[in-house]
C-alpha cells in the first residue's frame, strides 16, 4: 500500500497520523523524565503538544502556518523557562532582554528543537505502510533494549506503541480503501459500529494477549543475566519474585533470587537466597533500614506508587539542609544517630536506607548535585539520580544519614485503650481492605486477641500468633492454595512462607480490627564480624554488613501519639524496638525537641480518603451509572441506529416488526428455530408445544406483528408493548438446557 504526500493527505486522516505520533513521543517523554531537569520535560512535553494543536487547528497556508509555529515556540520557550526561574527578565526588551534569553535559553531550546524537527519529519516523511512498519519497528526495538539492559521498567511504553501503531496502520489501511474504493467506502460508513467493534476487538485481543503472557524463566541462563549474577546483583526480593516466575508452577524457581523488590503487586513464589554484598553501615545502634511503605493491598499484593501517590517535596541534602519534616508523635521521645552507608554494589535503587526516621541526609562522594524527593507522611526518601553522575553508577557511593530513633514507652502504651489512641478515630486510609477477603481471616484475628484488652496487647498477641504457628520457608508449597487471597491462603491453607506472608498477614489482620497499618519493605539490620574474624583484620570495624539474603518486609502499625511502631510477625527475626528508659538522670541522651507539634484538623471521611481512591470510586460509579442507562435504553438507542442506516425515522409498524423479529433471533440462539418456509405464525405454534408457557407472551406479541405488518395505520404504543412482551418470551425461555443442536436458520428479511 503505497500513500500520496502528505500534503495532499485528507484532514482527517493527518489528524489521525498526528494523534500516533504525538502518542509515540509522549513515550520517549516519559522515558527521560527521570533523567531530564523538570524544566527539559516541561519544555519538550509543551512544545510537541503545541505544534501539534497547530498543526491541527490552523487550517492556514504553509508559510503563515511556519509563521505561527515559530512565534508560539518563542513564547513557549519564554514562558516556560521564566516560570522556573532559568530566565529572569531584566531592562529594556531590545536589547537587554535579547541577550538575556540568548545566553540563557541554551541549552534547553536544544531539546525544544530537535522535538520539534522529530515531529515534522515523522508526520511528513512517514507516509507509506512500509514506512509506517520500519518507524514502529525501530521504536519497539529501542524500548525492548532499554528495557532489557537498563533498570527501568518499559513494558507499559511498549504497550502504548503497539496500541498507536495499530490505530497508525488503521488508519492508513482506510484512508488507502476510500481512495481505491469509493463506492464501496460509501457502502461500509453505513454501518461505522461494526466497524468500530470489529477494530475494538482486534485492538483487545494483540494488547491482552500481549499484556497476559505468562513469563516462564528459560532452560538455559543467557549470559547477560549471568554475568549481572556474577557482578553480585541480586535481582527482585522475596517481595517481586513474580516478575520472573509468573504464575506458572512449572517455572524454574533457581533463577529468583532475593533482593530489595520492585514490584509488589503479586506475591508469594519461592525464591533462593542470595548472598551478594548490598551495602555496609556504621552506626550505633541496631535498626531496620527501612526503604518504602505500602498502603493499598489488593488481595494479591499491594498496589504500586504510581496507584497509591505520594505528596513529595524536594530535598537537596547537605549538612545546612533544614530537617525533614514528617509526623513526630507527641508522646515519644527520639534518641538522634549518625549512620555511614557505604554501598557495595553499583545498582541503583529508587530510595535512599536508614533508620526510621531520617531527618538529614549528606552525600559523602564527591558528586553533590542531586535530586531527592522527601514523602514526609510515610517517612520515605526518593532518589531520582544525580543531575551529572558521570562515569559511575547514578546511586551514592556513600552517604550519611541522622535518624531520630523513636524510645517507645512499652509499659505505658500497653495500658493505653482505643478511645484513648484514637479520640477522632482511626485513619480510614490505613485500614483499607479488599471487600472480597474472607470472612474468617477477620474471624481469626478476632479469636487470637480476645484475650487483649488494649489495641497494643491485641497486636502483641497476633505478633505471637504468627510467629508460632506457621513454618518458616523460602519455598512455600504453592500447591496448597485454593484462596484467591494472599492472606487467606497463607493462614488456612499453605501455612508456610517468608517475610512477605507474615508481614501482609499481620497488616491485613490488624486492619480487620480497626488497627491502622501499613507494609514496609526494606533491610534486616545485617551481621557485624565475628570477634575471631576482627582479630584477623581490625579493619573491617564494627559495621554491620547487609546482602540480598537480609532482604525482608514488615508491619507498621499506628498508635496515635505513640506513632509508628514496628512488628515483627516473621520467626526468626527481631524488631529493633528501643525502649524508653525508666525516669532516670543517667540514662541516654535523648533529643527531647519537641518544638513542632502536629495538630490534625478535623477530616470529613471523603477527604481522608487518598485522591487516587477518590478519583477510582468515582469512575466506576459514572461508569456504572452509564451502563446501566444504555441497558435501559437499549431499544431507542437500536432504532436510532436503524434510522442513521435507512436515513429516515421508523414507523412505529416498523418498530412493532423488528422487535418481533428480535425475539426470533434471540429464540434461535436459544434452541428454537424457525423453518425456511415457515410463517411466523407457525413458528410460534411449535415453540408453544414444546413450551406451553410463552403462549402468554408470544400470542398477543403475533397479534401486534400482524397488525403491523398490515394495518395501515398500527398504534403508535403498539411497538412498547412489543418489547414488553419480547423481553417476557426471552425470560420465560431461559438461558439453561434449552440448546438444541440444530444449525441455526438463515437471516429472514423484513416481514417474512
Amino acid at each position: 500500500m503505497k500513500l500520496t504526500a502528505n500534503s495532499q493527505l485528507p484532514k482527517s486522516y493527518q489528524s489521525l497520523t498526528l494523534l500516533w505520533i504525538v502518542i509515540i513521543a509522549m513515550q520517549w517523554i516519559d522515558f527521560t523524565e527521570p533523567l531530564w531537569f523538570s524544566v527539559t520535560t516541561t519544555l519538550v512535553t509543551v512544545t510537541i503538544i503545541m505544534m501539534a494543536l497547530i498543526e491541527w487547528l490552523l487550517p492556514v497556508q504553509a508559510a503563515w502556518k511556519w509563521t505561527i509555529k515559530i512565534i508560539a515556540l518563542l513564547l513557549i520557550w519564554r514562558f516556560i523557562l521564566t516560570s522556573y526561574g532559568v530566565y529572569v527578565p531584566f531592562g529594556p526588551f531590545f536589547p537587554d532582554q535579547i541577550r538575556g534569553m540568548a545566553l540563557t535559553f541554551t541549552p534547553y531550546i536544544w531539546f525544544s528543537l530537535i522535538a520539534w524537527v522529530l515531529l515534522e519529519a515523522a508526520l511528513r516523511l512517514v507516509v507509506t505502510r512500509l514506512r509506517i512498519l520500519a518507524f514502529l519497528a525501530v521504536h519497539l526495538v529501542a524500548f525492548t533494549i532499554l528495557d532489557s539492559f537498563t533498570r527501568y521498567y518499559l513494558w507499559q511504553n511498549v504497550a502504548w506503541i503497539v496500541f498507536a501503531g495499530l490505530g497508525w496502520l488503521v488508519s492508513a489501511h482506510f484512508y488507502e480503501y476510500r481512495r481505491k474504493y469509493p463506492h464501496g467506502w460509501q457502502r461500509l460508513r453505513q454501518s461505522p459500529f461494526k466497524i468500530a467493534v470489529n477494530i475494538f476487538i482486534v485492538f483487545a485481543c494483540v494488547l491482552l494477549i500481549g499484556i497476559s503472557m505468562p513469563s516462564v524463566s528459560p532452560t538455559l541462563t543467557d549470559p547477560y543475566t549471568a554475568w549481572i549474577k556474577r557482578s553480585g546483583g541480586g535481582g527482585g526480593g522475596p517481595s517481586a519474585l513474580t516478575s520472573a516466575l509468573g504464575d506458572s508452577p512449572s517455572a524454574v524457581q533457581e533463577e529468583v533470587v532475593s533482593g530489595y523488590s520492585r514490584d509488589d503487586k503479586t506475591l508469594g513464589d519461592g525464591f533462593e537466597f542470595s548472598y551478594s554484598p548490598v551495602m555496609s553501615i556504621e552506626t550505633p545502634v541496631r535498626s531496620y533500614w527501612r526503604g518504602e511503605t505500602r498502603r493499598i493491598y489488593s488481595g494479591k499484593g499491594w498496589a504500586d506508587l504510581e496507584q497509591e501517590g505520594r505528596d513529595t517535596e524536594r530535598y537537596r541534602g547537605g549538612p545546612d539542609a533544614d530537617p525533614l519534616m514528617h509526623d513526630q508523635p507527641g508522646k515519644v521521645e527520639t534518641m538522634r544517630v549518625e549512620q555511614i552507608v557505604t554501598m557495595s554494589t553499583d545498582k541503583v535503587y529508587p530510595v535512599l536506607f536508614g533508620g526510621y526516621a531520617i531527618e538529614s541526609i549528606e552525600l559523602l562522594d564527591e558528586r553533590q548535585q542531586a535530586d531527592m524527593r522527601w514523602a514526609g507522611k510515610q517517612a520515605e526518601l526518593f532518589w531520582n539520580g544525580y543531575r551529572d553522575p558521570g562515569d559511575l553508577p547514578d546511586y551514592p557511593r556513600k552517604y550519611k544519614v541522622v535518624a531520630n530513633i523513636p524510645l517507645i514507652p512499652l509499659k505505658e502504651l500497653e495500658q493505653v485503650s482505643y478511645d484513648a489512641l484514637y479520640p477522632e478515630g482511626a485513619p480510614e486510609e490505613y485500614l483499607q481492605l479488599p471487600s472480597n477477603l474472607p470472612q474468617r481471616v477477620k474471624d481469626l484475628a478476632e479469636e487470637i486477641t480476645a484475650e487483649g484488652e488494649t489495641p497494643y496487647a491485641k497486636m502483641d498477641l497476633l505478633q505471637q500468633y504468627l510467629r508460632q504457628n506457621y513454618e518458616y520457608t523460602n519455598k512455600p508449597d504453592l500447591t496448597r492454595r485454593r484462596s484467591d487471597d494472599f492472606v487467606d491462603s497463607f493462614l488456612f491453607e499453605i501455612r508456610q512462607g517468608y517475610c512477605d506472608y507474615y508481614s501482609t498477614a499481620m497488616v491485613v489482620m490488624a486492619r480487620s480490627l480497626g488497627i491502622p497499618a501499613r507494609w514496609v519493605k526494606g533491610y534486616a539490620p545485617g551481621s557485624q564480624p565475628s570477634d575471631e574474624m576482627m582479630m584477623r583484620n581490625p579493619e573491617l570495624g564494627r559495621a554491620y554488613n547487609v546482602s540480598n539474603a537480609d532482604a525482608h518486609s514488615w508491619a507498621e502499625l499506628y498508635f496515635g501519639d505513640y506513632g509508628w511502631i514496628p512488628f515483627e510477625a516473621t520467626p526468626g527475626f527481631v524488631s529493633p524496638i528501643m525502649e524508653a528508659p525508666e525516669e532516670s538522670e543517667d540514662t541516654l541522651t535523648v533529643d527531647t525537641n519537641t518544638d513542632t507539634e502536629v495538630v490534625a484538623a478535623e477530616e470529613s471521611f471523603f477527604s481522608k480518603l487518598d485522591p487516587v481512591v477518590m478519583q477510582r470510586i468515582f469512575v466506576s460509579a459514572v461508569s456504572v451509572l452509564l451502563l446501566w442507562t444504555l441497558y435501559q435504553l437499549r431499544s431507542e438507542l437500536y432504532f436510532l441506529w436503524l434510522r442513521l442506516r435507512l436515513g429516515r425515522p421508523l414507523t412505529p409498524g416498523e418498530k412493532t416488526i423488528y422487535e418481533t423479529l428480535r425475539l426470533v433471533r434471540r429464540m434461535r440462539r436459544r434452541g428454537f428455530t424457525r423453518g425456511d418456509q415457515e410463517t411466523l405464525r407457525e413458528a410460534f405454534g411449535r415453540w408453544k408445544l414444546e413450551r406451553p408457557q410463552l403462549a402468554e407472551a408470544l400470542d398477543p406479541l403475533l397479534l401486534l406483528y400482524e397488525q403491523a405488518m398490515y394495518s395501515p395505520s398500527p398504534a403508535a404504543a403498539d411497538w412498547r408493548t412489543a418489547r414488553e412482551l419480547s423481553r417476557k418470551a426471552t425470560k420465560l425461555v431461559g438461558g439453561h438446557g434449552w440448546r438444541q443442536a440444530w444449525p441455526p436458520g438463515p437471516k429472514r428479511s423484513l416481514g417474512q
